[in-house]
């Protein structure tokens, strides 16, 4: 019986996590595919929604965090 080398163990786990992730945005995706579907009119506002379901809201904390508070969080907001 062939051993399994430390790189085929990290390999493996990498492609695991790779396809956890995956399945996860998948789920979210759907998720978001099965409630934009009944409350959007047009299609780019449903594919708005889709696109965006794995974003997260920033927190107080990502705000606050040195290495992210001189950050521009809006950009749709900065003044020319």
């Amino acid at each position: 019986m062939d051993k399994i080398t430390p790189e085929e163990l990290l390999k493996l786990r990498a492609n695991c996590m790779e396809r956890l992730r995956a399945a996860e945005l998948y789920e979210l995706r759907n998720d978001a595919k099965l409630r934009a579907v009944n409350s959007t009119q047009t299609y780019e506002e449903f594919k708005d929604i889709v696109d965006a379901a794995h974003l997260q809201p920033v927190s107080k904390q990502d705000k606050m965090n040195a290495k992210t508070k001189s950050r521009l969080w809006n950009s749709a907001a900065r003044e020319n």
